[in-house]
């Protein structure tokens, strides 16, 4: 069993959603029974949180166990939509108080002014926001109106303006991928506490909806207008990555991720990888839930992840933010470069990842 881990994807009740975006990886999930039925797809269902309820009783004791178990600085939390949870707030304040940096993904809709407020007056809190473009035309795959895009766009700007660190996860496709350099520029004007991240529409769908080649001269744009726009973009080096990918139609660099992160769910489900939910590698709310946890980063799934090339079709697909932690242990962006990011800026994160990455260098060099 390996001893440290940066993270935890923290997934809970990843069947609700407010939103029904036309390419949800979770609709296209094969991990579960209920990701079959699409249930993603459904009316959202409301939960709560509390110290006496079953969904507060499973996500309490999986972020625990896995943050004692491997000493993880960073915990991200994401659903589903999880502000659709009544008490989340409550979960968030006592899960960043644990650790070094809380990210919280969020497609903004359900966000107030009181969660604001509240996220950041803790001082660690990171907002992961999912949005494809400031336009309709671009955003209307995650939207069916233009009133719902209006609202959406109400709701996240509040967001911006918060002050709280936010990284705009936005998906290329065919929709938005015209409109990225204008998005850039829009985000620019709230404020270097702002960052967007575009990556390419994935998972078994993605052909539906993903970026023509004839449409790829759109982030070569953004590409020559970096120097304008650095201050919200990530490292030049990730547009060199985000470009391979599509002059070669896949990934074909190596993946570290899996030998970070880990991703769990609050029915207590673990799968080795944050991007593409292969496997379920056992629970950690049974009473023998160390015998799963005993397997992260063991597993010969977890090896096949690792691989110097991608060897799985879901991995030749995939392409997202979290890439910039497989670029440094690749010696394609610099500790700094890496580091000038909220999610892993804190002296203690900087100092896990450069030790992680030695220790790596070492065993690679035998």
């Amino acid at each position: 069993m390996v001893s440290h881990l940066l993270g935890n994807d923290l997934v809970i009740n990843e069947d609700a959603c407010n939103l029904s975006c036309n390419y949800c990886l979770t609709g296209q999930s094969n991990l579960k029974e209920g990701h079959n039925l699409k249930l993603i797809f459904e009316p959202p269902k409301r939960d709560d949180y509390t110290k006496d309820t079953p969904l507060g009783r499973n996500v309490d004791a999986v972020a625990d166990r896995l943050r004692t178990t491997f000493d993880m600085p960073l915990l991200k939390v994401t659903g589903g939509e999880i502000f659709l949870i009544r008490g989340i707030m409550d979960f968030l304040e006592q899960e960043a108080a644990k650790h070094e940096v809380l990210v919280v993904q969020t497609n903004g809709v359900l966000v107030r002014e009181e969660h604001l407020a509240r996220l950041r007056s803790w001082g660690n809190v990171v907002l992961q926001v999912s949005l494809d473009s400031h336009l309709y035309g671009g955003n209307s795959y995650r939207v069916q109106s233009e009133k719902l895009h209006a609202k959406t766009m109400a709701a996240i700007e509040r967001i911006l303006v918060s002050g709280i660190p936010v990284e705009i996860y936005q998906v290329l496709h065919d929709r938005s991928v015209a409109e990225t350099t204008a998005f850039a520029r829009f985000l620019a004007g709230f404020g270097d506490h702002v960052s967007m991240h575009p990556f390419p529409v994935r998972g078994p769908d993605s052909d539906d909806y993903k970026v023509r080649p004839d449409q790829v001269g759109h982030i070569q744009e953004l590409v020559d207008n970096f120097d304008e726009l650095s201050a919200v973009l990530p490292p030049r080096a990730y547009f060199d990555r985000l470009l391979r990918f599509y002059r070669e139609g896949k990934r074909t660099f190596r993946c570290h991720l899996p030998r970070l992160v880990v991703s769990t769910f609050s029915d207590g489900v673990v799968t080795p990888c944050p991007n593409v939910w292969f496997s379920d590698m056992g629970n950690v709310l049974g009473d023998d839930w160390t015998a799963t946890t005993d397997k992260i980063g063991e597993t010969g799934l977890t090896q096949a992840l690792l691989a110097e090339k991608p060897r799985l079709e879901a991995c030749h697909g995939c392409f997202t933010p979290w890439d910039t932690l497989s670029m440094y242990f690749e010696n394609e962006i610099t500790l700094d470069e890496l580091c000038s990011a909220p999610t892993y800026s804190p002296p203690a994160i900087r100092e896990l990842l450069a030790e992680m990455k030695f220790d790596y260098d070492r065993g690679r060099r035998g």
